[in-house]
Protein backbone atom coordinates (compact mmCIF):
# COMPACT_ATOMS: atom_id res chain seq x y z
CA UNK A 1 0.00 0.00 0.00
CA UNK A 2 1.30 3.60 -0.62
CA UNK A 3 2.19 5.51 2.08
CA UNK A 4 0.06 8.02 3.93
CA UNK A 5 1.77 10.63 2.50
CA UNK A 6 0.72 9.58 -1.07
CA UNK A 7 -2.87 10.01 -0.27
CA UNK A 8 -3.27 13.13 1.99
CA UNK A 9 -0.96 15.81 -0.07
CA UNK A 10 -1.81 18.87 -2.29
CA UNK A 11 -4.20 18.18 -5.30
CA UNK A 12 -2.24 18.45 -8.72
CA UNK A 13 -3.81 20.32 -11.74
CA UNK A 14 -3.54 18.17 -14.31
CA UNK A 15 -4.49 14.72 -14.86
CA UNK A 16 -2.88 12.33 -16.72
CA UNK A 17 -4.42 10.12 -19.17
CA UNK A 18 -5.38 6.37 -18.91
CA UNK A 19 -2.54 4.25 -21.13
CA UNK A 20 -4.80 2.18 -23.21
CA UNK A 21 -2.24 0.07 -23.88
CA UNK A 22 -1.40 -0.53 -20.00
CA UNK A 23 -0.80 -4.27 -18.96
CA UNK A 24 -3.83 -4.99 -17.59
CA UNK A 25 -4.08 -7.59 -13.98
CA UNK A 26 -7.08 -10.02 -14.45
CA UNK A 27 -8.96 -11.40 -11.26
CA UNK A 28 -11.11 -14.19 -11.06
CA UNK A 29 -13.92 -14.10 -8.09
CA UNK A 30 -15.52 -16.47 -6.18
CA UNK A 31 -18.10 -16.75 -3.60
CA UNK A 32 -18.74 -20.54 -2.76
CA UNK A 33 -22.16 -21.08 -1.52
CA UNK A 34 -23.02 -20.93 2.02
CA UNK A 35 -18.98 -19.41 2.64
CA UNK A 36 -19.09 -15.95 4.30
CA UNK A 37 -16.46 -14.26 2.04
CA UNK A 38 -15.30 -13.64 -1.39
CA UNK A 39 -11.55 -15.06 -3.11
CA UNK A 40 -10.48 -12.83 -5.39
CA UNK A 41 -7.74 -15.02 -7.00
CA UNK A 42 -5.00 -13.63 -9.55
CA UNK A 43 -4.17 -14.98 -13.40
CA UNK A 44 -1.98 -17.50 -11.99
CA UNK A 45 -5.10 -19.36 -9.73
CA UNK A 46 -3.65 -17.88 -6.51
CA UNK A 47 -5.75 -15.59 -3.56
CA UNK A 48 -4.71 -12.25 -4.15
CA UNK A 49 -7.73 -11.16 -1.72
CA UNK A 50 -10.26 -12.40 0.57
CA UNK A 51 -13.12 -10.73 1.25
CA UNK A 52 -14.85 -11.06 4.60
CA UNK A 53 -18.64 -10.65 4.88
CA UNK A 54 -20.54 -9.26 7.68
CA UNK A 55 -23.89 -8.91 7.52
CA UNK A 56 -25.43 -8.72 11.51
CA UNK A 57 -22.61 -7.25 13.65
CA UNK A 58 -23.59 -3.46 14.63
CA UNK A 59 -20.56 -1.01 13.89
CA UNK A 60 -18.38 -4.03 12.18
CA UNK A 61 -17.62 -3.20 7.97
CA UNK A 62 -19.82 -5.29 5.69
CA UNK A 63 -16.94 -6.08 3.62
CA UNK A 64 -13.50 -6.78 4.75
CA UNK A 65 -10.35 -7.06 2.25
CA UNK A 66 -7.26 -8.36 3.06
CA UNK A 67 -4.70 -9.20 1.07
CA UNK A 68 -3.92 -13.11 0.95
CA UNK A 69 -5.75 -15.70 0.99
CA UNK A 70 -7.76 -16.00 4.50
CA UNK A 71 -8.86 -13.40 7.55
CA UNK A 72 -5.51 -13.66 9.00
CA UNK A 73 -3.92 -11.57 5.80
CA UNK A 74 -3.54 -7.75 6.73
CA UNK A 75 -6.41 -5.77 6.20
CA UNK A 76 -6.33 -3.53 3.36
CA UNK A 77 -9.68 -1.99 2.99
CA UNK A 78 -13.27 -2.32 4.44
CA UNK A 79 -16.63 -1.20 3.12
CA UNK A 80 -19.97 0.02 5.17
CA UNK A 81 -23.05 -0.16 3.83
CA UNK A 82 -25.20 2.93 4.71
CA UNK A 83 -28.78 1.04 5.41
CA UNK A 84 -30.99 4.36 4.56
CA UNK A 85 -29.23 4.61 1.28
CA UNK A 86 -27.22 3.23 -1.66
CA UNK A 87 -24.17 4.75 -0.53
CA UNK A 88 -21.06 3.42 1.06
CA UNK A 89 -18.08 4.29 3.36
CA UNK A 90 -15.09 2.92 1.41
CA UNK A 91 -11.87 2.66 3.88
CA UNK A 92 -8.65 2.36 2.13
CA UNK A 93 -6.03 0.70 5.32
CA UNK A 94 -7.80 -1.38 8.55
CA UNK A 95 -10.41 0.83 9.73
CA UNK A 96 -9.13 0.01 13.45
CA UNK A 97 -6.25 2.21 12.56
CA UNK A 98 -6.92 5.94 12.46
CA UNK A 99 -3.08 6.58 11.86
CA UNK A 100 -3.79 4.75 7.96
CA UNK A 101 -6.98 4.77 7.48
CA UNK A 102 -8.14 6.86 4.83
CA UNK A 103 -11.94 7.22 4.09
CA UNK A 104 -13.83 7.81 0.72
CA UNK A 105 -17.66 7.59 -0.06
CA UNK A 106 -18.97 5.20 -2.79
CA UNK A 107 -22.22 6.97 -3.55
CA UNK A 108 -24.62 5.79 -5.75
CA UNK A 109 -26.14 8.33 -8.13
CA UNK A 110 -28.53 6.25 -10.50
CA UNK A 111 -30.75 3.92 -9.38
CA UNK A 112 -32.50 2.65 -12.50
CA UNK A 113 -29.99 1.60 -13.72
CA UNK A 114 -27.62 1.68 -10.55
CA UNK A 115 -24.47 3.88 -11.10
CA UNK A 116 -21.98 4.13 -8.17
CA UNK A 117 -19.25 7.17 -7.99
CA UNK A 118 -15.74 7.14 -5.64
CA UNK A 119 -13.35 9.89 -5.81
CA UNK A 120 -9.62 9.00 -4.31
CA UNK A 121 -5.74 10.66 -4.66
CA UNK A 122 -3.83 8.82 -6.90
CA UNK A 123 -0.15 9.48 -6.16
CA UNK A 124 1.55 11.33 -8.55
CA UNK A 125 4.00 9.23 -11.22
CA UNK A 126 7.28 11.46 -10.69
CA UNK A 127 7.03 10.11 -7.19
CA UNK A 128 6.31 13.48 -5.36
CA UNK A 129 5.07 13.93 -2.07
CA UNK A 130 1.33 14.60 -3.13
CA UNK A 131 -1.05 13.34 -5.50
CA UNK A 132 -4.40 14.12 -7.40
CA UNK A 133 -7.92 13.96 -6.79
CA UNK A 134 -9.79 11.95 -9.12
CA UNK A 135 -13.24 10.69 -9.96
CA UNK A 136 -14.59 7.25 -10.85
CA UNK A 137 -17.71 5.36 -11.59
CA UNK A 138 -19.14 2.10 -11.73
CA UNK A 139 -21.67 2.17 -14.52
CA UNK A 140 -23.39 -1.04 -16.14
CA UNK A 141 -22.30 -2.12 -19.42
CA UNK A 142 -24.05 -3.93 -21.82
CA UNK A 143 -21.24 -3.73 -24.33
CA UNK A 144 -18.05 -3.83 -22.99
CA UNK A 145 -16.50 -7.14 -21.56
CA UNK A 146 -13.07 -8.70 -20.04
CA UNK A 147 -10.71 -8.57 -22.83
CA UNK A 148 -13.64 -7.49 -25.11
CA UNK A 149 -15.44 -10.58 -24.79
CA UNK A 150 -18.72 -11.03 -25.80
CA UNK A 151 -21.13 -9.87 -23.07
CA UNK A 152 -24.56 -12.20 -21.78
CA UNK A 153 -26.98 -9.98 -20.60
CA UNK A 154 -26.67 -9.47 -16.38
CA UNK A 155 -27.61 -6.44 -13.86
CA UNK A 156 -23.99 -7.17 -13.02
CA UNK A 157 -21.89 -6.39 -15.60
CA UNK A 158 -20.27 -2.72 -14.64
CA UNK A 159 -17.18 -0.86 -16.39
CA UNK A 160 -15.81 1.95 -14.48
CA UNK A 161 -14.79 5.16 -16.33
CA UNK A 162 -12.40 7.69 -15.38
CA UNK A 163 -14.99 10.88 -15.58
CA UNK A 164 -11.90 13.05 -16.59
CA UNK A 165 -11.05 11.52 -19.89
CA UNK A 166 -14.28 9.42 -20.02
CA UNK A 167 -11.72 6.16 -20.78
CA UNK A 168 -12.06 2.87 -18.87
CA UNK A 169 -10.52 2.35 -16.30
CA UNK A 170 -11.27 -1.31 -15.46
CA UNK A 171 -14.57 -4.07 -16.42
CA UNK A 172 -16.40 -6.29 -14.67
CA UNK A 173 -18.07 -9.29 -15.82
CA UNK A 174 -20.38 -11.35 -13.93
CA UNK A 175 -20.80 -15.23 -14.12
CA UNK A 176 -23.48 -18.01 -14.37
CA UNK A 177 -21.97 -20.72 -12.41
CA UNK A 178 -22.98 -21.61 -8.79
CA UNK A 179 -19.71 -20.45 -6.98
CA UNK A 180 -18.06 -17.91 -9.58
CA UNK A 181 -19.06 -14.39 -9.44
CA UNK A 182 -17.35 -13.04 -12.25
CA UNK A 183 -13.86 -11.59 -13.57
CA UNK A 184 -12.53 -8.39 -13.01
CA UNK A 185 -10.12 -6.84 -15.38
CA UNK A 186 -8.04 -3.62 -14.34
CA UNK A 187 -6.71 -1.92 -17.78
CA UNK A 188 -4.81 0.43 -16.17
CA UNK A 189 -2.13 0.96 -13.36
CA UNK A 190 -2.63 3.62 -11.17
CA UNK A 191 -0.50 2.54 -8.16
CA UNK A 192 -1.68 -0.13 -5.39
CA UNK A 193 -3.92 1.59 -3.64
CA UNK A 194 -6.28 2.42 -6.80
CA UNK A 195 -5.71 -1.48 -7.71
CA UNK A 196 -7.02 -2.48 -4.44
CA UNK A 197 -10.27 0.54 -4.20
CA UNK A 198 -11.14 -1.02 -7.38
CA UNK A 199 -11.07 -4.08 -6.09
CA UNK A 200 -13.22 -2.68 -3.08
CA UNK A 201 -15.81 -0.72 -4.97
CA UNK A 202 -16.47 -3.89 -6.95
CA UNK A 203 -17.19 -6.23 -4.58
CA UNK A 204 -19.08 -3.99 -2.61
CA UNK A 205 -21.33 -3.38 -5.08
CA UNK A 206 -21.75 -6.91 -5.92
CA UNK A 207 -22.46 -7.65 -2.65
CA UNK A 208 -25.06 -5.27 -2.31
CA UNK A 209 -26.85 -6.72 -5.10
CA UNK A 210 -26.62 -10.26 -4.27
CA UNK A 211 -28.08 -9.00 -0.80
CA UNK A 212 -31.08 -7.05 -2.66
CA UNK A 213 -31.45 -10.09 -4.91
CA UNK A 214 -31.66 -12.64 -1.87
CA UNK A 215 -34.23 -10.28 -0.01
CA UNK A 216 -36.22 -9.97 -3.34
CA UNK A 217 -36.32 -13.79 -2.94
CA UNK A 218 -36.93 -13.81 0.73
CA UNK A 219 -34.00 -15.11 2.00
CA UNK A 220 -33.10 -12.00 3.74
CA UNK A 221 -29.64 -10.12 4.41
CA UNK A 222 -31.31 -7.36 1.92
CA UNK A 223 -29.39 -3.80 0.87
CA UNK A 224 -29.52 -1.22 -0.72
Amino acid sequence: MSSTSDRTGSIASAHPEIEEHAPSRLYDVYRKTFHRHYEINSAADQVAFYGAISSFTPKKPDLILHRGSTDKAPIVAACKFLKSSGDSKMCLGNPEDVNVAQWEDLSRYSRVPRKYRFEMTIPNPQGASHGERRAFAWKRTRNVGVDDAKLRWSSRNFKLVDEHTDQVAAVFTSDWSMSKCGRLQIKTDLGEDFETMVVLSCISIYERARRRDSAAAGGGGGGG
